[in-house]
């Protein structure tokens, strides 16, 4: 390295992948503390008004792609009779996963499976971002362009569909 300023450029992203990976992290954390609360209340009102066993829920690491990239992270799981509704989470861990698409800082999907034998079907793709000088938030995103914000009530209506006979 004969440019004295190169000399730092491994420091300066080893601290932007930190500083990145915080962020993901936080959000990750804020999305599963959502569905949290959401499965929390479904279940209660299931098992004490609707005499209905409570949802299964768990999560596990988890990896998937977006386009060429992979994204390594979590897979949320809640399950009701036959049905389950999947949240994954990541982001690329490793220079060989490839980037985030679309200027994101992770991305997700919501599915649904009607079937515990059938891998859940897409119905929305999720995308963390900055809009504007805003945190970063959750959002959907289609054919490349941004969405809404993921709201509670966009979450809850997925385990409307979740609970559906």
């Amino acid at each position: 390295m004969s440019n004295p300023a190169e000399k730092d450029l491994p420091l300066e992203y080893l601290a932007l992948k930190a500083a990145n990976d915080k962020l993901r992290e936080a959000g990750k954390t804020q999305l599963w503390g959502r569905l949290d609360n959401i499965c929390s209340e479904l279940s209660r009102d299931l098992s004490e008004r609707r005499g209905m066993p409570p949802l299964q829920v768990g999560r596990q690491d988890w990896q998937f792609k977006v386009e060429t990239s992979t994204m390594i992270g979590e897979r949320y799981g809640a399950r009701h009779k036959t049905n389950t509704l999947i949240v994954e989470v990541g982001w690329p861990q490793l220079p060989d996963h490839g980037f985030v698409p679309d200027g994101g800082l992770a991305r997700g999907r919501i599915g649904l499976s009607r079937n515990v034998m059938l891998e859940p079907q897409t119905m929305t793709e999720l995308i963390y971002k900055r809009s504007g000088q805003s945190d970063p938030a959750w959002y959907t995103i289609k054919n490349k362009m941004l969405g809404d914000q993921v709201s509670e009530h966009l979450l809850r209506s997925y385990f409307e569909l979740l609970i559906q006979d």
